[in-house]
């Protein structure tokens, strides 16, 4: 019975583990179906290399998400996502995404609030606004943690 007991702990361990892995290294971005936008940035973080998993929901299946994550209302946007555990909230730049580890780990997420030109999925010709996003915690406290001109 000792002979099969470990071996069948190891491969649930393995599985388990591998099975963990593989979820938190995927963008779940949750969206209403009539958002372009989101489809957009859904694109572009998936032509730089994330894997991505999309969950149509509807706006009030949207704002609940918000709220569950304690996203302060002046940082809310047109979709919600997590990545490695952290929330995502609206036209997060790539290279924000990919340095997602190095935000305060007091902070529950980051946010791009609004709907800035020339942000991710937000193309608008040459035309580019200044923006930045916000790391918050699910208190409602908010840092820089990064600015885009």
């Amino acid at each position: 019975m000792k002979k099969l007991l470990l071996p069948s702990i190891i491969a649930i361990s393995v599985f388990t583990s591998t099975a963990y892995a593989s979820n938190h290294n995927v963008v779940e971005v949750y969206k209403t179906e009539s958002c372009g936008c989101c489809t957009l940035w859904t694109d572009g973080v998936k032509e730089a290399g994330f894997n991505v998993k999309v969950n149509i929901v509807s706006e009030t299946q949207l704002m609940k998400k918000y709220q569950q994550a304690g996203v302060p209302n002046n940082l809310l946007s047109c979709h919600f996502a997590t990545y490695q555990g952290k929330d995502l909230v609206g036209h997060i730049p790539v290279d924000s995404l990919k340095n997602i580890d190095l935000m305060d780990k007091s902070k529950s997420g980051i946010a791009v609030a609004g709907m800035p030109a020339g942000s991710l999925g937000m193309y608008a010709g040459d035309y580019k606004e200044s923006y930045q996003v916000i790391a918050f915690d699910k208190s409602g406290n908010q840092s820089l943690f990064k600015s885009y001109n």
